[in-house]
């Protein structure tokens, strides 16, 4: 009985320190967002912490990943191999395997050292991955699989503005919707101003799940948008289907902002699946 009872002691203990961690990372995503909600968000513009070595290391080792460099004979090289070939300290290099490592691009294992991980391991919610993944050739099945998953985050995220969103949220979304019908008529770049549409609505939808989405979809917006403005012979997006949504999210209309987000969003699954 002892034996059982420190079993589910454990077990009660591990669940509770998960449930923390998760409302944590809520609440840091909270503050965050409140910090920066009245910016428009980035994957561009995203804080690094990272020295700018590093960062070279880790896009250049992620890159040679994603592209199959490190596959069969040609192993991930050693440490010391890559402090040659950057110049770069120990110390720089094991911080880049690491940033690579929680990416979950490596696996170090002892005395068998660093090796890559099999792809459906990689985590395709990094937008670092999903930008490498979709750079190294283009791939539909992808989008498809990406525009599926926004259908059931950006309806929700929207129904969670028209609800909660504050005057001046809203006013965020309207100037970026403004700047999307400039960008049609060459004032401003058309891709940057959809992109900041959809990401003004994930900021205002205050949920900070929702929020902390936001560098993932916009990175894969970028392919996303050039698909189907290609498709449509268009180099912008439709400023009127977009204003459907602020309306209904300014109406305060929270299965109207669902809907007509779904509809945007089944249409470009729409010009997908005729390829």
């Amino acid at each position: 009985k002892k034996c059982s009872y420190n079993k589910s002691y454990k077990c009660i203990m591990q669940l509770f320190r998960a449930y923390c961690s998760i409302i944590f990372t809520a609440w840091q995503g909270s503050s965050r967002m409140k910090k920066t909600q009245t910016t428009r968000p980035s994957y561009q513009n995203r804080e690094r912490s990272l020295g700018s070595l590093t960062q070279e290391i880790v896009h250049d080792l992620g890159v040679n990943i994603v592209t199959g460099k490190f596959s069969g004979e040609n192993s991930f090289p050693i440490e010391s191999e890559i402090c040659e070939k950057y110049g770069a300290s120990r110390s720089i290099v094991r911080e880049a395997i690491k940033v690579l490592n929680a990416k979950g691009l490596l696996i170090a294992r002892p005395r068998r050292g660093t090796s890559v991980r099999p792809e459906n391991e990689w985590n395709m919610l990094d937008p670092d991955v999903l930008y490498w993944m979709l750079n190294r050739r283009f791939s539909l099945s992808l989008l498809k699989h990406f525009t599926r998953a926004r259908l059931a985050i950006e309806p929700a995220a929207a129904a969670e503005a028209a609800r909660t969103a504050s005057k001046k949220q809203i006013a965020e979304i309207e100037e970026m919707l403004n700047r999307m019908d400039e960008a049609s008529k060459g004032m401003h770049d058309p891709m940057d101003a959809d992109i900041a549409f959809h990401a003004s609505i994930l900021a205002a939808s205050n949920n900070p799940f929702f929020y902390n989405m936001s560098p993932m979809i916009e990175t894969a917006l970028n392919f996303s948008i050039r698909f189907t403005n290609k498709q449509l012979r268009q180099n912008f997006a439709s400023v009127e289907e977009h204003g459907h949504v602020l309306e209904a999210i300014k109406a305060r209309d929270e299965e109207g902002a669902a809907k007509t987000t779904r509809a945007l969003l089944q249409r470009a699954l729409d010009l997908m699946e005729k390829g």
